[in-house]
């Protein structure tokens, strides 16, 4: 047999093909666990994916059937040991579904009634599962001053001009012990096919992104604009739900927040293709915008907008040091950042494994060293509507995982 000979620039191209078919390979993929209507559950490196179709009933009713496993699970961590104490009572209940149900949308009426069916629970169960952070705030009984962190860059900031996005989820170790899940909606309504990050039966869009590529993130804002929560207005975790219902762009978002008297205090990142901000919520005293210096920004657990008169205040979970790290890697990436990019500054430690800063340090706590550590972070690519995940915590590493939303929404189309 004669000697097989490639010239350079075959070989080139032979090894730019594998490249290529290796990129592919480490694009997550999605296993098909159960189907429920037109309703499907999916896995992928440990992460949920329902992906949800139809009527709000018919999407809450798949959920349910679905995802109750995990819902008893996430019930059992989180909302049961209240039960066992004796701190969440019928009446309780009672009184949290009553506020929840009666001011919802009815989109989202629909939704619990649904997941409630599906599930074969009460209203009342499905609805306190989904309101136990604002019930937690409300009792004092769940940590505030949370250590979220988020950025963006966009315009002549990014690479391409495009929208990049990176969010930390900073909350209690007790939250990565059931799965995290990307709920992926397709409703027939109207409303916007929107996907967000959060966990088991609890439905705010956390980290969200809809169809239009609008973008939000929550992040406690206690620690600024006050920890009363009001429960004469409806719950903010439903509303949000709402905003990316019906959004279809930056703008329209903004001024929907600026109508808006939120029930808990809280800071958004908002975005999308072209803009970004922050909007600083306080439950006292209203909601105002912080736009950006430039193309990029930070987001963390302190309101920085000088408008508000107040100092800039440290928290428990670092927000300043977080801030600052996450503003300087920002600045030291300019027209180059890209979803690599991102994904590589928010791997970056804000401490050393002594507990001390890291030097050029950024946001994420693979463990608690402070107040919190990082449940679940998500990079997002707005233009081309594409996702990563990834946990950090050792004892529950799940590495970037990509999920292309474009696929998941147009096979329910």
């Amino acid at each position: 047999m004669k000697n097989l000979r490639i010239n350079r620039r075959t070989f080139v191209s032979i090894v730019a093909l594998l490249l290529t078919l290796t990129i592919q390979a480490q694009d997550s993929e999605l296993n098909l666990l159960k189907e429920s209507g037109a309703g499907k559950l999916y896995e992928t490196n440990g992460f949920l994916v329902p992906v949800l179709t139809g009527s709000s009933k018919e999407m809450g009713e798949q959920y349910g059937t679905l995802m109750g496993d995990y819902l008893q699970k996430a019930w059992d961590i989180v909302v049961q040991p209240g039960v066992k104490a004796g701190a969440i009572t019928d009446e309780v209940m009672e009184q949290v579904t009553q506020r929840a149900y009666s001011t919802a949308s009815t989109r989202n009426k629909l939704f619990y009634e649904g997941v409630a069916e599906g599930s074969g629970w009460s209203l009342n169960k499905v609805c306190m599962l989904d309101q136990v952070m604002e019930f937690g705030i409300y009792q004092s009984k769940i940590h505030s001053f949370a250590g979220c962190t988020s950025i963006m860059s966009w315009g002549g900031h990014s690479t391409d001009g495009g929208m990049y996005t990176g969010r930390n989820m900073d909350w209690s170790e007790e939250f990565c012990k059931f799965p995290t899940v990307l709920t992926v909606r397709c409703p027939n309504d109207g409303s916007y096919k929107f996907a967000t990050t959060g966990w088991p039966g609890m439905y705010c869009a956390f980290t969200a992104i809809n169809e239009h590529g609008v973008y939000l993130d929550v992040h406690d804002g206690t620690s600024m604009g006050g920890s009363l929560v009001y429960f004469n207005r409806p719950s903010i975790l439903n509303s949000l739900t709402d905003l990316m219902s019906e959004s279809a762009s930056f703008s329209a978002l903004v001024s929907k927040l600026n109508g808006m008297q939120n029930s808990t205090s809280m800071i958004l990142s908002v975005a999308d293709e072209n803009g970004a901000g922050s909007m600083e919520c306080s439950s006292l005293g209203g909601n105002r915008l912080r736009s950006p210096e430039g193309e990029s920004m930070a987001v963390v657990n302190t309101f920085l907008g000088d408008n508000w008169g107040l100092g800039k205040r440290e928290t428990v979970s670092n927000s300043l040091r977080r801030y600052a790290n996450m503003t300087d890697r920002l600045a030291e990436n300019k027209g180059k950042v890209d979803a690599q990019v991102v994904r590589d500054i928010m791997d970056l430690r804000i401490f050393n494994p002594d507990g001390s800063f890291a030097e050029n340090g950024g946001a994420t706590k693979p463990a608690k060293q402070d107040a919190d550590l990082t449940n679940y972070q998500m990079v997002c690519d707005v233009k081309n509507r594409q996702v990563w995940l990834k946990i950090p915590v050792p004892d529950y590493f799940a590495d970037w995982t990509k999920i292309d939303l474009n696929k998941l929404w147009g096979d329910n189309e």
